[in-house]
């Protein structure tokens, strides 16, 4: 009996962590979005920048790429 009221508590345990723990982690997310917005808009610019660099560089050529990174800028 002992066994089953300990293994109960425990599942409880369980589900509430379940159900805490993701909230925790979005509210920290959404607080990291708000308070970095600006640093995660460049670092997301950089990337699509790169991206961009790398499809002109495949397609036409390493001049070509090279001259649409400088004019960007």
């Amino acid at each position: 009996m002992l066994a089953e009221m300990a293994m109960f508590i425990q599942l409880l345990g369980i589900a509430v962590l379940a159900a805490i723990l993701p909230t925790i982690i979005v509210m920290c997310a959404i607080y990291l979005v708000y308070t970095y917005k600006l640093q995660i808009w460049w670092f997301i610019k950089g990337i699509m920048r790169a991206i961009s660099y790398g499809l002109t560089y495949i397609t036409d050529g390493k001049a070509t790429a090279d001259k649409r990174l400088l004019e960007r800028k």
